[in-house]
């Protein structure tokens, strides 16, 4: 379930990291200007309003995390910087870099503000824009205005600023629909999750509690028979229920912590360490665990498959192959999570069965049931080698647990 995907950028977060680009842009459209002003156009006062106007860009674009909510709660910021640069338009002309600079701020208003903030900036750029162009047209001594020229100065360059602003609203809504979408996607998963959770519960609860009650419920109606008939086999039965009772609490408290410790905030790879320690502690086995640094998520399902064949072979080693160390490690390959777990143990002969290793084919069972294949490498005298396929979910450091 948990992706690494999942862990990230919230709305918020995008929409501030597209208005910082946006006013990068602007710093960098000043700068261009600034370096493409006309011979003639150049001045003291023109080259320190582009250059003050540059800094104001580069200090928002550079810490934007600390001014963006001064700046969306306080509209009358923007309206201070449109006033600005309508003034640097008048002074160096309404065609070039910097004019396009302006119109990158109806784009950056239409990622903050909704549609009466851009409206009302757009607006205010256009008004700005229109006295910058007749103070300019008013300082030249022997203006040539063409009826294009007309045209494009009056009408087609005032109407990009409500562009560029609709342009604005329009990406804003598209991450605002993106994260509605996430949203929707993670309840489903979510959904999902509790669903197969509970199935996952009541097999477990079938496999293991159900089948020790049924067996202790049989031996309970068999005891008053063997009390009449045989007090020595009746004494037995009995302790046989005890043994069977004391059994099903032990797996129903065992099926209550891993409800409770088990959960997919947790990197597969902490959980394996935490079981590893705990049985390492309770045994006196020495374990290790070598896990490669890249994100191992893995759904559900597979997540506790995972957990509960380690410790049914961990189980199996301390019964059965009484072995020095246990060495897991996880790596990943073709978009599979792989756990290999090695004992130093005595070793088997996986083709003869054997008393005390039936629980191989569950392990199996478990693996086959998250998607997988669990594949068993043994040899009597040299340890044993279980390796376990599991797909990822869509989407090294090495630690000695020893106690």
């Amino acid at each position: 379930m948990g992706t690494a995907a999942d862990q990230k950028e919230t709305p918020r977060e995008r929409l501030a990291a597209l208005a910082r680009l946006l006013i990068q842009l602007r710093f960098l459209l000043t700068g261009v200007a600034l370096l493409l002003l006309p011979p003639q156009q150049i001045s003291a006062g023109v080259a320190l309003a582009l250059i003050s106007y540059a800094v104001l860009s580069w200090l928002l674009s550079r810490y934007w995390g600390r001014f963006s909510a001064h700046v969306v709660r306080y509209p009358v910021l923007t309206v201070a910087d449109i006033l600005g640069s309508s003034a640097i338009l008048a002074m160096s002309g309404l065609s070039g870099a910097f004019f396009l600079a302006t119109v990158l701020t109806s784009a950056t208003a239409g990622v903050l503000y909704g549609v009466r903030g851009v409206a009302g900036i757009s607006a205010l750029q256009i008004l700005g824009y229109l006295a910058a162009l007749f103070t300019y047209l008013g300082g030249l001594s022997t203006p040539t205005v063409t009826l294009w020229v007309t045209v494009q100065a009056i009408v087609i360059q005032p109407l990009l600023y409500p562009t560029a602003g609709y342009i604005g609203l329009r990406l804003r809504g598209l991450f605002e629909e993106l994260a509605a979408e996430q949203e929707r996607r993670r309840a489903a998963e979510r959904a999902a999750a509790a669903a197969e959770e509970r199935a996952r519960l009541a097999r477990d609860m079938h496999d293991s509690v159900a089948k020790t009650l049924h067996g202790a419920a049989l031996a309970a109606q068999a005891l008053p028979v063997w009390l009449r008939k045989d007090p020595e086999r009746a004494e037995a039965t009995a302790a046989q229920v005890v043994k069977a009772a004391e059994t099903a609490a032990r797996e129903a408290r065992q099926l209550i912590s891993d409800l409770r410790e088990e959960t997919s905030d947790t990197p597969i790879a902490d959980q394996i360490a935490e079981v590893l320690r705990e049985w390492s502690a309770r045994t006196g086995v020495r374990t290790q665990l070598r896990s490669c640094d890249s994100p191992l998520p893995l759904m559900v399902t597979a997540r506790h498959e995972t957990i509960a064949i380690l410790r049914e072979a961990l189980t199996n080693v301390h019964r059965h192959a009484h072995a020095a160390t246990v060495t897991v490690e996880l790596t990943t390959e073709a978009s599979h999570l792989v756990m290999t777990i090695h004992d130093d143990g005595q070793g088997f002969d996986p083709e003869v069965p054997a008393p005390g290793h039936y629980g191989l084919v569950g392990m199996q069972e478990r693996a086959i049931r998250a998607g997988g294949h669990l594949v068993i490498d043994s040899t009597p005298g040299e340890g044993t080698t279980l390796t376990v396929r599991l797909p990822l979910a869509p989407s090294c450091e090495n630690s000695d647990l020893s106690q």
